[in-house]
């Protein structure tokens, strides 16, 4: 009857340690899927709010070079204040980070991002080009 009894406790202990190998092993891919279904539509917007800002700066900043003027200083003096976005997605982005999210996640979010508002290739490809 002892031998039984301790048969049990081990036979019980074994079956917790089993259910806490698996509660583990499911938790983490269930913590990111759930992550970026909460996260996605608002990293997908900052993510092409702050690719829309450096393209505007780009712009603002060659034109400087080219045509430099009041007009073309003020206009790159705008977009400079709308990098400001960019750090608004790069704290977003170390947030997710810290919730478990890898650069693979971010990744393809932001190309859905970026590839949402392109109805055709030849918006996707004026999206990623960047003009000189």
């Amino acid at each position: 009857m002892l031998v039984a009894s301790q048969r049990s406790r081990i036979a019980g202990a074994a079956l917790l340690f089993s259910a806490g190998v698996a509660t583990g092993l499911l938790a983490t891919p269930l913590r990111k899927n759930v992550v970026i279904l909460v996260s996605e539509e608002r990293y997908q917007e900052a993510t092409y709010r702050c690719d829309r800002a450096m393209r505007e700066h780009l712009i603002a900043k060659q034109q400087v070079v080219h045509s430099p003027g009041k007009e073309t200083v003020a206009s790159l003096r705008a977009a400079e204040v709308g990098l400001l976005d960019c750090q608004d997605y790069d704290l977003l982005r170390k947030r997710l980070i810290q919730w478990g999210l890898d650069e693979n996640d971010l990744s393809l979010m932001g190309l859905k991002a970026i590839e949402a508002k392109a109805e055709d290739l030849g918006q996707v490809i004026e999206i990623h080009e960047i003009r000189y």
